[in-house]
């Protein structure tokens, strides 16, 4: 298992511990507000799987009133004429028994009494708006759509890069008399009045029945007489390819030398050169003829096959 693989299980790992978190934590201060069993009904959230437990609380709560003294804050029942803290009036009562009445009545049930009036001086309990039930079953069914859309997506970058790559140096000299382009030589013309710390590519991909193959022919100014490159292969998180040079930093002449490289995928490579651990920019340019990735039989060596390297986004 590669160390992108290790870290995103140790992602997703992290997310469904959060979640259950999440809904504990809910549980808990929602249940002791309504002066339910806090402890109990949270057990019961966290461990029943597939949030059975979450549905069965959301539908058991209705019973147990989350209000409050408008007065005072204190937790009151529906049933609860007058605060038990500050005394405020919760309801009306009837003016002859004084049995609690509902808005709305005309006459007192329990006495017959009339109930104009009755209704003056009181203060209804206020229910609490609950502000994180919302958040909570947003998380609990976005989430996993996510990772699920995540993990299809990014099958190809944990797949590894499925196809070979090669790399090959040789003076300029001896590569444009070997290729004899007249569109190469002017591309070179105009890479040699570049900038000193950019490397200058052309690109060239060719589309096969299962495989794609993309040829990169490079010109770092800076870059000497046999250097010493790594390469190695990989795709970023929707599959793309992706090829990697890095170059150490030797003594020698340069200006004079020329890269050859190219790797196979399911589709057109990105280049990503380094010089002694520092990313390169590159200045790519996409041509439609061939750039002479050269076979042994043509006279310059090619490149063995790289090892694939974990995938990063691309």
């Amino acid at each position: 298992m590669n160390f992108a693989m290790t870290i995103w299980l140790l992602v997703v790992l992290a997310i469904f511990v959060a979640i259950p978190v999440l809904v504990g934590v809910y549980v808990w201060r929602d249940a002791s507000r309504r002066g339910m069993n806090a402890p109990l009904w949270t057990l019961v959230a966290v461990l029943a799987p597939a949030f059975i437990g979450l549905i069965i609380y959301l539908l058991v709560r209705g019973s147990w009133p989350d209000l409050r003294c408008p007065a005072c804050g204190e937790a009151v029942n529906e049933s609860f004429a007058r605060c038990p803290r500050c005394g405020a009036r919760l309801k009306a009562a009837c003016p002859n028994c004084a049995a609690p009445v509902e808005a709305g009545w005309k006459v007192c049930p329990h006495c017959g009494t009339p109930l104009e009036g009755a209704q003056a001086y009181v203060t209804p309990p206020v229910r609490e708006k609950d502000r994180g039930l919302g958040k909570i079953l947003l998380a609990v069914i976005l989430i996993p759509v996510l990772l699920i859309a995540v993990m299809v997506l990014s099958f190809g970058a944990f797949s590894g890069a499925g196809g070979g790559a090669g790399v090959t140096s040789l003076p300029v000299g001896e590569y444009l008399a070997e290729m004899d382009n007249s569109e190469i030589e002017a591309w070179f013309a105009d890479a040699f009045e570049g900038e000193y710390d950019t490397a200058y590519v052309l690109r060239h991909t060719t589309e096969g029945e299962e495989r794609t193959q993309t040829e990169f022919l490079i010109y770092f100014p800076r870059l000497v007489d046999q250097p010493s490159i790594s390469v190695g292969t990989g795709s970023g998180l929707l599959g793309r390819q992706r090829l990697e040079l890095g170059v150490e930093n030797e003594n020698g002449s340069t200006g004079n030398t020329v890269v050859l490289a190219t790797c196979e995928g399911d589709g057109g490579a990105k280049l990503i050169l380094t010089y002694d651990g520092e990313k390169v920019p590159c200045q790519i340019t996409d041509v439609d003829y061939d750039l002479g990735w050269i076979t042994p039989g043509n006279g310059v060596p090619a490149a063995e096959e790289a090892p694939s390297v974990p995938a990063r986004e691309g």
